[in-house]
Parts: structure tokens; sequence; C-alpha cells
């Protein structure tokens, strides 16, 4: 039986703040990210539900939950709730940070990301890296 793979805050994080950015069709590598980000959060990103998280980082309720307290309380991320659902944009901090950080959280958690992705590709900003 295989050993299942530790994922800590820090990916989980990194995870959510990539999908993020994927469902905005932002790079966070790309050049003068921090001057088009205020025009780009004007738009009002549309965001992803927190099932969708949930199915994206294949966790459960609670940890789910975890991740995205600790993502809105270093200001990462913003919880709107609509009439029955709530939605998660991702704050100009957030898509700073995972720009910022994703070489190193690839070089540190390569094989829970390799794992993490092992059924459906890995994501283009892994493969940047690799």
């Amino acid at each position: 039986m295989a050993k299942k793979s530790y994922k800590d805050m820090n990916l989980y994080s990194c995870i959510v703040l990539n999908i993020l950015a994927s469902a905005m069709e932002l790079d966070p590598q790309q050049k003068d990210l921090e001057e088009k980000l205020e025009m780009i959060l004007l738009e009002e990103p549309e965001g992803l539900s927190k099932s969708e998280i949930m199915h994206h980082i294949r966790s459960n309720h609670n940890m789910t939950e975890r991740v995205l307290k600790h993502l809105e309380e270093e200001n990462y991320i913003l919880i709107v709730k609509d009439k029955r659902s709530y939605r998660v944009l991702p704050t100009k901090q957030g898509l700073m940070h995972v720009g910022e950080f994703n070489k190193f959280y690839s070089s540190i958690y390569s094989r829970q990301i390799e794992d993490h992705y092992r059924y459906i590709g890995l994501p283009a900003w892994y493969r940047r890296y690799k």
C-alpha cells in the first residue's frame, strides 16, 4: 500500500492561490503584475466556490475550512457570501504572494505537488520550474 503524502498548510495555500489565479486566467509570474492587478481586480472576478476549492485540493470540509481561514487571516483571499453560497476571491496581496513564492514552493514540495496532480497533469505554474 502506498504511503499517503502529507500536505501542509503552505502547500494547500499555494494550490488554492494558484487555482484562484488560474480561474481569473492570470499568470502570477507575469511581468508588471502588481501594476496590472489594480485594473484586473476592479473587474470583480467571479472567484470559486468553497466546494470547487475542496475538489481542487482533494480534501475534506474541515481541512478546506482551515486552509480558507488561514488564507483569509493572511489577507490572501476574501470570502464573500452570496444569496446561498460563498465565493472565494484572491486579494492583490495573495496573488503577489503566490507569484513570488511559486518557485520556492515547487522546489520544497515537488514530491507532494507531483503526487497531488499525478492523475490530471502538472499545472503550468509548476511546470515552469521543472
